[in-house]
């Protein structure tokens, strides 16, 4: 039975392997600066989420150290507030980087199209058609990756302003 999971989950793998190798071919040199920011964006993204869902709860549960002065408090806060928002800004950044790279990917494909119209001298069908996939691939992944980024990065925004106010009220508490 696990032999058979394994086998299957392999041949699974090897399968996405051959289809994103086919994938970024396809769509030209664009796609690996593309592979590259949408790596460190959902690499700051899962680290968001990381620290927002088991370690920031761990800092609200170990509580308030010993009862510092009142006036250390708005330090303590602000520190807080820089943690919980720590690479907001560039996923939000990243989400918009990615879909320009797309259009990027868009025009170097257009352009290739027409060189080789050029070269050849005729509309061959063949050439346009490569020509225009490539652009088309490297949009699509362009705006697909910087959609979910923005997605993402919305509902990290939102889960920060909640820490913050949950930490504010730890510290009222305390």
């Amino acid at each position: 039975m696990k032999a058979q999971v394994f086998e299957t989950v392999t041949v699974f793998l090897q399968q996405a392997e051959q289809h994103i190798e086919e994938l970024m071919a396809l769509g030209g040199p664009v796609m690996w600066p593309l592979l590259a920011v949408s790596v460190w964006l959902w690499t700051l993204i899962l680290e968001r989420y990381w620290f927002l869902i088991r370690i920031f709860p761990l800092l609200i549960e170990r509580g308030a150290p010993a009862r510092r002065p009142c006036a250390d408090r708005p330090i303590e806060k602000a520190e807080m507030a820089l943690a919980l928002r720590r690479h907001l800004r560039l996923i939000k950044t990243l989400s918009g980087i990615l879909p320009m790279l797309g259009l990027l990917g868009t025009v170097t494909g257009i352009v290739e199209t027409f060189d080789l119209i050029r070269i050849f001298g005729t509309a061959e069908t063949r050439i346009v058609a490569r020509g225009i996939s490539q652009a088309l691939i490297t949009t699509l992944a362009g705006l697909v990756m910087g959609l979910f980024g923005v997605g993402v990065g919305y509902d990290l925004n939102r889960r920060a302003r909640t820490g913050q106010r949950r930490f504010a009220e730890h510290l009222r508490q305390s």
